[in-house]
């Protein structure tokens, strides 16, 4: 063969130039087919100059030798690019390993263990901001609360639209008692995302911790708008609304948590008590027993169920409810003593 086509070594040198944009690829299998591909071609480029050799064709000969230089002046920082990828992806898959580790302990409640396992991962991989959430957990249990902030700042760091973090960091400052920077957490989640009904619903439990059920009042119907059938937020509703002495509204909501979901003994306890405090005797009743058919040796619901009898005149059988009560959490005993006292005297 007297000559190399001209076509060909463009091919070549096209294929060179391309090579550039390979580069900001962290994909090792792709960049191992690039290398492969460069080697084949540099085969093919030995065999096209022993043939120009051959034929005496130095001209062919020179140029399928620049091309092949030039090919081989881009594979060496490809191999290192491959080298360095693959020592990444090893100390990725390490940082995940220990990860994982950490996770089973804290599982296990083993969360000095777990800490360390995470302590790890972040050496390894600093970046995965999953690894300091999972360690902003394992110090909360551990109450290192300041340790446990800064894990959880460092996770919005990484990533701000990680809902979770907020969530938890949320019932941090809550735990520290620092409500306003709970309320503050839960609101720069919804300036991301104004849908996040338990965003709403923390605020809400938030402003019930203080007592404060005007505001909590807003914020669960918040929560309800978003997600009608966000039952647990009817059922703190109900409770913010009896708490403001707005029993009939208490009474609407509450009905509304046990038609979403009709195992809730802590919404037929909280539909008793509105219902009592309404004078809804009978119906108070029947939520009562409700919920103590769902939840055995639930003395609140005893309670309630003893003030219902006590509207109806019945009191031999409030007073039966409040020793129930009473025999179910011993607690209750000193002041269901003194109600059946009460009652006693009541009836003589």
């Amino acid at each position: 063969m007297r000559g190399i086509k001209k076509l060909q070594i463009l091919t070549v040198l096209l294929t060179i130039i391309a090579v550039g944009a390979a580069w900001a690829q962290d994909d090792i299998e792709a960049l191992q087919t690039k290398i492969n591909d460069l080697v084949s071609q540099q085969k093919a480029l030995v065999a096209q100059m022993e043939e120009a050799n051959s034929a005496g064709d130095v001209n062919a000969y020179n140029n399928a030798k620049t091309t092949y230089d030039q090919i081989s002046g881009q594979l060496s920082p490809l191999k290192a690019k491959l080298a360095s990828l693959a020592d990444e992806n090893d100390l990725v898959t390490k940082a995940k390993a220990a990860y994982n580790k950490g996770m089973q302990m804290v599982k296990l409640g083993q969360y000095q263990e777990a800490i360390a396992q995470f302590d790890e991962a972040i050496k390894l991989d600093g970046s995965n901001y999953k690894f300091y959430f999972a360690k902003g957990i394992a110090l909360k249990q551990l109450k290192k609360y300041p340790e446990a902030e800064a894990a959880y700042l460092k996770t919005i760091e990484l990533n701000s639209d990680y809902s979770k973090v907020y969530f938890n960091l949320g019932i941090l400052y809550r735990t520290m008692e620092d409500n306003a920077k709970a309320i503050a957490v839960y609101r720069k989640a919804l300036a991301q995302d104004s849908t996040l009904a338990k965003a709403h619903y923390e605020i809400g439990y938030t402003y019930s911790s203080q007592k404060d059920y005007a505001n909590a009042i807003a914020a669960f119907n918040d929560a309800v708008k978003i997600d009608p059938n966000y039952d647990i937020a009817y059922t703190a509703l109900g409770n913010a609304y009896s708490e403001q002495g707005q029993y009939s509204e208490a009474v609407d909501v509450l009905q509304k948590a046990v038609l979403i979901k009709s195992k809730n003994p802590e919404a037929y306890l909280r539909l008793a008590m509105a219902l009592n405090s309404l004078g809804r005797y009978q119906d108070a009743l029947n939520a009562a027993n409700t919920a103590i058919d769902q939840q055995k040796k639930f003395s609140h619901a005893m309670i309630e169920k003893g003030r219902a009898y006590e509207g109806l005149g019945d009191i031999a059988n409030a007073i039966a409810s409040y020793e129930e009560a009473s025999a179910a959490d011993r607690r209750q005993a000193k002041w269901v003593a003194w109600k059946v006292e009460q009652l006693k005297k009541k009836s003589q």
